[in-house]
């Protein structure tokens, strides 16, 4: 069976994790407990273990007094469990679901990326005006004539005048 995308999403969220670090943070947990308790919520989230039995799970693994293992629960549910169930409610357009709190630029951002899926037809780019490309040359270039005393098949060691060569200079 495959966790709804929601799901998936608040488990490998690195803001749950952070929220659950901090949480962990205020009451003070030892490492131990931080992993028990993050186990603990995984679990539930995975439908392992009865999210009725969040909180006595938390005292009796993690080894809270019930206050703090109360606290911890109201925390977590809302923290992890209220942002999923309400995107779960927009996901199936649950009649009454919340909508999303987006700001203007989210908006703007989720617009623009939203066709991400598709894929989007070449846009032609925008003609803005310009100073017309000058004209292309029309004249042919010249050649600088051979020199006389270069011989095809002779190397250039062997030539004994090299004043009009222009890359070798006359031996000394």
């Amino acid at each position: 069976m495959e966790l709804p995308r929601v799901v998936q999403n608040a488990i490998t969220s690195a803001d749950v994790r952070k929220r659950m670090r901090e949480l962990a943070d205020i009451h003070k947990l030892h490492i131990d407990q931080w992993e028990t308790l993050e186990n603990e919520v995984m679990m539930t989230l995975f439908g392992v273990l009865p999210i009725d039995e969040l909180q006595a799970n938390i005292q009796k693994e993690v080894g809270v007094p019930e206050e703090i293992a109360k606290e911890l629960t109201e925390n977590i549910s809302k923290i992890v469990f209220e942002p999923i169930r309400e995107e779960l409610e927009r996901e199936l357009e649950h009649p009454d679901a919340k909508a999303t709190g987006v700001s203007d630029v989210e908006a703007a951002r989720t617009q623009i990326l939203g066709s991400e899926d598709k894929p989007a037809a070449p846009v032609a780019p925008a003609v803005l005006p310009a100073t017309p490309p000058a004209e292309p040359p029309t004249g042919k270039i010249a050649r600088a004539p051979v020199s006389e005393s270069y011989k095809a098949g002779e190397t250039s060691t062997a030539r004994k005048s090299v004043h009009d060569d222009p890359y070798r200079e006359p031996p000394a």
